[in-house]
């Protein structure tokens, strides 16, 4: 059996198994955001008339938050946006502590959704015609939202603040918008140096040059010699240019 024919038989079957166990949930989900969608996702009670809540599956609904993620690709290989986008909520549902779940589903949504509504032979439009350019920020901001209902203790975390930053920055050209996303994670403690790196150019490309100086200047005094990350160099370069650039505008 070839690989393309194993993994068809892997999606068909989960599918087949998460289809049994969620149909009736999914009858009862009309939309993404809707009030009655959040209520069937908060309780399979509500989907599935067997009196079972969420919390009654104990540590099976991590297994069946998987079983759910493997099956919505197979969707996501076809673009089924709508089977895609239910059992991405039912995944996080389940198992609302997988980042990984978050932030991949907001790419889906962010990046994936737009090229699937125009097609591939029209992907440029997303960026060159008003109607692409509609489309892109409206699943740009869906995918905002997606984010915005992870649990509170993974909403200030350094992966999903970076995510908003850069769906904001990239998918809906809001600098505004993704700087303040940065600004949250770089005063994490653990954030990685690339990403205060990539904040002080956001803020050049914003026009804040005195900022960015300011900033690099800051971090560059918190970096290790012994740390490889620190780019330590590199950054006193960046530093030095940002400098030239300020003086020859005063």
């Amino acid at each position: 059996m070839n690989f393309k024919l194993r993994l068809f038989c892997i999606w068909f079957c989960t599918s087949l198994l998460v289809g049994l166990l969620t149909q009736p949930l999914r009858r009862s989900t009309q939309t993404l955001t809707g009030k009655q969608a959040e209520e069937s996702l908060v309780s399979l009670s509500v989907g599935l008339g067997q009196g079972i809540t969420l919390a009654a599956l104990g540590g099976y609904r991590n297994i069946a938050a998987n079983l759910v993620w493997v099956s919505m690709y197979g969707d996501w290989r076809y673009r089924l946006k709508s089977e895609v986008a239910q059992k991405m909520m039912l995944a996080v549902s389940l198992n609302p502590d997988s980042i990984y779940f978050w932030i991949d589903g907001s790419r889906i949504l962010a990046n994936d959704m737009p090229v699937w509504q125009v097609g591939d032979e029209l992907m440029n439009t997303l960026f060159t015609t008003p109607e692409g350019l509609e489309i892109r920020k409206k699943y740009g901001e869906q995918a905002l939202a997606f984010l915005d209902k992870a649990p509170e203790r993974l909403s200030q975390e350094v992966p999903i603040l970076v995510e908003k930053a850069a769906i904001s920055w990239r998918r809906l050209e809001d600098f505004d918008r993704a700087l303040a996303y940065f600004k949250q994670a770089v005063a994490i403690e653990s954030v990685p140096n690339h990403i205060c790196r990539v904040y002080a150019e956001v803020l050049v490309k914003n026009g804040q040059v005195r900022e960015a100086y300011e900033y690099l200047k800051s971090h560059y005094a918190t970096l290790s010699d012994d740390d490889h990350t620190a780019l330590k160099p590199f950054v006193s370069k960046r530093i030095e240019e940002l400098k030239g650039k300020l003086d020859a505008g005063s």
